[in-house]
């Protein structure tokens, strides 16, 4: 019998965050214990909205538990705001809005219900009553799991591992240096980078290696079921929009969060990953929300190191696993 990976999944649920989820959902290597919604493609209500449609859609009746309504710190500074001068999900083109992250996903409105209980202290209560280690995956800004870590620091050692999606080396795509959900709440960032855990780091530089494309949708839309129609939509209309907004090629583009939960389910999709000690520039500046990652010789071999940063997976293993799941009825 398969000894299926507990988790948790925490979305700030748009378009490829709605992928990730499907994809979660349809992985046998994965139980899935709850999903915590944030901020960030959208305010968080949105998100939560967003999360339940795609559990709709999928048939399946998952905890879901709102959580954060904004960053833990960077509101309060309002001059690092500033700096950025358009989010990147969106733009008004002829007078429509043009965008990645719809602020509701193109489904009937949710019948499930979220929770009660704060995203937090489902995680707190969870984690720290678990009688077995729990792995996270948050593909949104980490102000959740900083929080939580936070609130109750001793829930680490009920984890077994953060794969997250977050961060860059030496490229960026909210700003010239930072990816959006690292920049979105660096302090959430960092707390998370720094605690101990051991982290895996699936960002820009991994998700960009596996770019699907507009023949890559239409074959997702051919699979015969509704997930992986409504996979394909989400990948041809992110395409679209980034080509219409002029910050896409037209032909294709990552989707990044599916990536995350890829590598989590299935690691052996991961080319090259490596140790590196990792931390986050927080001090306002035009590198602000950047991942910094020491690259120097001879420090992936130190063992206390409990980051692992992703540098590239394997396209063609990525996208047979995305089709076989989600042909799943």
């Amino acid at each position: 019998m398969l000894n299926r990976k507990k988790v948790i999944l925490d979305v700030d649920t748009g378009s490829d965050d709605a992928v990730a989820i499907m994809l979660a959902i349809r992985s046998e290597e994965l139980e899935i214990l709850g999903i915590t919604v944030t901020w960030g493609n959208r305010p968080v209500d949105n998100c939560v909205e967003n999360t339940l449609r795609v559990l709709d859609l999928m048939g399946r009746d998952i905890p879901v538990y709102k959580g954060c309504p904004q960053p833990m710190v960077r509101y309060l500074t309002r001059q690092r705001n500033a700096a950025l001068d358009k989010d990147g999900i969106s733009a008004n083109i002829g007078g429509q809005e043009v965008t990645v992250h719809p602020a509701y996903l193109d489904l009937p409105p949710a019948v499930l219900r979220a929770q009660e209980s704060h995203a937090c202290t489902f995680l707190v209560e969870t984690l720290r009553n678990a009688k077995e280690k729990v792995t996270l995956i948050p593909v949104g800004p980490l102000t959740n799991i900083g929080m939580a870590l936070r609130m109750a620091p001793e829930i680490k050692e009920n984890i077994e591992e953060i794969v997250l999606m977050g961060g860059a080396v030496g490229m960026g795509n909210i700003t010239a240096s930072a990816e959006a959900n690292f920049y979105h709440d660096p302090e959430a960032a960092k707390i998370v980078l720094d605690s101990g855990i051991p982290c895996r780091v699936i960002g820009l530089n991994a998700t960009h290696s596996a770019e699907l494309t507009l023949e890559d949708a239409e074959t997702l839309k051919s699979l015969g079921t509704p997930a992986g129609q409504f996979a394909g939509e989400l990948v041809e209309s992110r395409i679209r929009a980034l080509k219409a907004m002029g910050t896409g090629n037209g032909v294709s583009d990552a989707i990044h969060d599916a990536v995350a939960v890829a590598c989590a389910a299935c690691p052996e999709i991961i080319l090259d990953m490596k140790r590196q000690r990792c931390d986050i520039d927080i001090n306002g500046g035009a590198a602000d929300g950047q991942l910094i990652a020491d690259t120097r010789i001879g420090y992936e071999a130190d063992e206390t190191v409990t980051t692992q940063i992703v540098y590239k997976v394997d396209k063609k293993q990525f996208f047979d696993l995305l089709c076989r799941r989600l042909s799943e009825k």
